[in-house]
């Protein structure tokens, strides 16, 4: 957000707040706050106004609703004793710079009408929010501030309670109307976007943020075509000018550019042409929110693949560990047939072994005769001997079941947590949503409670289907993206003749080729299914990936198996190697209304 935008802004919420009464105030984080305000014959509105170092902006919110402390903190509860009952009496921006000024006529402690000064310095990580009033020395001092700056913290100005106010430093730039095109730097024609023409221009011209400058730079480019005898500063200030008419005079929609994910990855109060995919918006506050409400899932999304990605490798390494010790008390239990044998042959030549004997030596004649040494308990005859080593025998071989049978769950968890850390990599949102459903649903992750008192609501739903794409031959290729979505593909959503596919012995996704009415399936479907199979495993970056091929109904599920485990069998194996090059026309025919089984 640059000067530019906040111009846009303070004029929008000039003409939508001016007279508004301020009903409540929240702080749902630190440096969070929402005002609720309604005006005169208007219902209510909120606004956000966050100094956050990396999200702070102020826009008005749509349907969010922030949760809020069940404390208030100590700012909200001033703001609240200041400002709240009063009323937005203007909305102002300081010069062209990000700061945007609320005045609100609100009665103080004595029953006077005072005019206090709301300052939003939405400036990066130098964000601030400071409340003000103008003392009877005539100066605008300080009440307090959601961020209290020290001496030791910025030696230009301190923002503490009594202080008066001083604006942030100046940048000694000039309005672009007061600008003539001659006090322009010159542009390098060559090349109208380069960094150092962006540069340039937001070094001389105040409130000019480089996503501004290069939509300036790149319409006096595309006046340049048809005007080719004009001056390159000539160009660039009338652009300079029509994009300061367009800010003002609101000639131009608020937009926002997005990414190849539909993300918002910029803002604007003006036409981002140089974008090459960008979406309208109704209002500058309406871009502002969007654009940040992408960033926040961004990082949210980051937040929790971490966290995911945490309790899953903690629970891995814990498993291997178990896995190791189970392994070892398998040797141990393996010498079951020995105990039996000594037993028996204590017990056939008992008559040569007298009481209280600590040792024995006698023919194995299971070994041709080969002699064989057996420890005694001296105070026990033969056949008890006898009986002590049937007894060990009998232990050891069901401690050998139980062990083989704990081991074979614990290889089947490490490999249902396999797939789950494949599942994590590079995956949406939504699919991050249902994969934490599922490690708390499996018991590998603990359900968060909200401890403060709220009614139980029905869980939100999300789109749970699998990726869908079509071969170049046209069949439906489904892709399961988590393990919930790979059982339901696989044993629920697909028919027996289907065919499906796996990568070998490595976590990756199911994928399913919907052979419908079609006698067979031509092999270039199946090549660009198995290319889809290899690229989403842990194989995506090596070279001859093997995926073994077979029908549904050669694949079943063991009985009491966690989400997403398949056997197979009737398989046979292609090789292939997930090149992007291969990839990319059959990415680009994802399916996204594709019918679901």
């Amino acid at each position: 957000m640059d000067g530019l935008t906040m111009r846009r802004l303070s004029l929008e919420l000039a003409g939508s707040l001016t007279g508004s009464k301020i009903e409540k105030i929240y702080q749902p984080a630190s440096t969070d706050l929402v005002l609720s305000l309604r005006g005169p014959g208007k219902s209510a509105q909120r606004l956000l106004i966050s100094a956050h170092k990396q999200f702070a902006r102020v826009h008005l919110l749509m349907d969010e609703r922030p949760e809020n402390p069940q404390e208030p903190p100590m700012f909200c509860m001033l703001l609240r004793k200041y400002i709240e009952g009063g009323r937005v009496v203007a909305v102002l921006q300081h010069g062209w710079d990000r700061v945007v000024e609320f005045r609100v006529e609100a009665v103080d402690e004595v029953g006077d009408i005072r005019t206090y000064f709301l300052i939003c310095e939405v400036m990066g990580r130098h964000s601030n929010v400071i409340l003000c009033r103008r003392e009877d020395d005539d100066k605008l001092r300080i009440i307090d501030s959601i961020v209290r700056v020290t001496e030791q913290m910025s030696r230009y100005r301190e923002v503490l309670p009594g202080v008066p106010y001083q604006s942030p430093p100046a940048q000694h730039k000039r309005s672009g109307r007061e600008i003539e095109p001659t006090d322009l730097p010159s542009i390098d024609k060559t090349n109208w976007l380069a960094r150092t023409n962006v540069q340039n221009l937001v070094d001389h011209v105040a409130g000019m943020g480089p996503v501004s400058a290069r939509e300036i730079l790149h319409r006096a480019a595309f006046e340049a075509q048809r005007q080719g005898d004009t001056p390159a500063t000539s160009l660039v200030h009338a652009q300079l000018i029509h994009v300061l008419d367009a800010v003002e005079d609101g000639t131009e929609s608020a937009t926002v550019s997005l990414d190849s994910m539909g993300r918002a990855t910029e803002c604007a109060p003006f036409l981002l042409t140089h974008r090459q995919n960008y979406a309208l918006c109704p209002s500058m506050s309406e871009g502002i929110r969007r654009r940040f409400a992408d960033n926040g899932e961004v990082l949210y999304h980051s937040h929790l693949q971490d966290e995911l990605r945490r309790v899953v490798d903690d629970h891995l390494d814990k498993l291997r560990g178990k896995r190791v010790k189970l392994e070892q008390s398998l040797e141990q239990s393996a010498d079951e047939s020995i105990y039996r044998l000594k037993a028996e042959l204590l017990t056939a030549y008992a008559y040569q072994i007298e009481k209280g004997q600590e040792r024995c030596i006698l023919p194995n004649y299971y070994a041709d005769n080969e002699p064989i040494a057996i420890e005694l308990n001296p105070a026990l005859d033969a056949i008890q001997n006898a009986q002590r080593y049937y007894k060990q025998a009998t232990k050891r071989k069901r401690a050998a079941t139980s062990v083989a049978e704990q081991l074979e769950l614990v290889e089947f968890d490490i490999r249902y947590l396999d797939e789950v850390n494949e599942a994590l990599r590079n995956t949406s949102l939504s699919n991050l949503e249902q994969i934490r459903r599922e490690l708390i649903s499996q018991g590998f992750l603990q359900e968060k409670q909200n401890k403060r008192k709220h009614k139980p609501t029905k869980p939100e739903k999300t789109d749970n289907r699998p990726d869908s794409y079509l071969s170049e031959d046209g069949f439906l290729i489904r892709v399961g993206r988590n393990n919930i979505q790979n059982d339901k593909l696989t044993f629920r959503q697909s028919e027996g003749h289907d065919v499906w596919l796996h990568v070998k012995d490595q976590p990756g996704s199911h994928v399913v080729i919907r052979k419908g009415v079609a006698s067979g399936v031509p092999e270039t479907t199946i090549e660009e299914a198995a290319l889809l199979a290899a690229f989403f495993s842990r194989g995506r970056d090596s070279a001859n990936v093997p995926v073994d091929i077979t029908e549904i109904r050669h694949v079943w599920k063991p009985n009491g198996a966690r989400p997403g485990l398949a056997l197979y069998d009737h398989q046979r194996t292609l090789y292939v190697t997930p090149e992007r090059a291969l990839l990319e026309p059959i990415l680009s025919r994802r399916s996204e209304h594709a019918p679901q089984a």
